[in-house]
């Protein structure tokens, strides 16, 4: 039992690792043998978790991606006040992620040229898209059945707003609260519009 608990443990320190080289000043590829001391593992400890580095990185992905769907699955599983309630509580738990100096760094870091470069990055990004586009649909079925969101088609409004969300968000600063709040504002009020249905109060 002991014996697997070491390997989880090393897994941990191998993606720790990388997340910290990735995220420190440094010029082209970090090599594989500066994440390995970082974590202070063997290429053999190495390899009985990961087939290669881009795979690696394609973990960082997931775990961030990962971490985000579970939050807001957890909105559409909880299912406080109304549809627009929950509509409102989705958009604002993704600009939420922005703001927590944690997710901003492991964000930067799967969004860095390197990570992007790995081998199936984009299918990866694809599927966690729609992973975190799931619990939106779920939101935006209740409303559709309710009649508080009448003109919505709940598949093709969750992958636009999804998609507004990610735009939006990245174009802002998160040191500024102001304007993070404004943006937040409007995407809800698209949103809103989008599928028939008035601002939450």
């Amino acid at each position: 039992m002991q014996k697997w608990s070491g390997h989880d443990d090393d897994r941990r320190s191998i993606i720790d690792a990388a997340y910290r080289c990735l995220s420190e000043p440094h010029t082209g590829p970090i090599p594989m043998s500066a994440i390995l001391r970082s974590a202070g593992v063997s290429t053999r400890a190495f390899y009985r978790h990961f087939g290669s580095k881009d795979e690696l990185f394609l973990a960082l992905l997931r775990e961030e991606c990962d971490a985000i769907t579970a939050r807001v699955d957890r909105i559409a599983e909880e299912a406080v006040g109304t549809p627009a309630n929950q509509l409102a509580a989705w958009i604002g738990e993704m600009f939420e992620v922005i703001v927590e100096p944690v997710h901003q760094l492991q964000l930067m870091v799967i969004d860095s040229d390197e990570v992007r470069m790995a081998k199936g990055y984009r299918e990866t990004r694809e599927r966690s898209h729609a992973d975190r586009e799931r619990s939106l649909v779920e939101i935006l079925g209740r409303g559709q059945r309710d009649g508080s969101f009448p003109l919505t088609d709940p598949d093709s409004d969750a992958i636009a707003i999804s998609a507004v969300v990610s735009r939006v968000m990245a174009m802002q600063v998160p040191d500024d609260p102001q304007r993070l709040k404004q943006a937040q504002s409007r995407v809800l009020d698209f949103a809103l519009r989008a599928v028939g249905a008035f601002s939450p109060k």
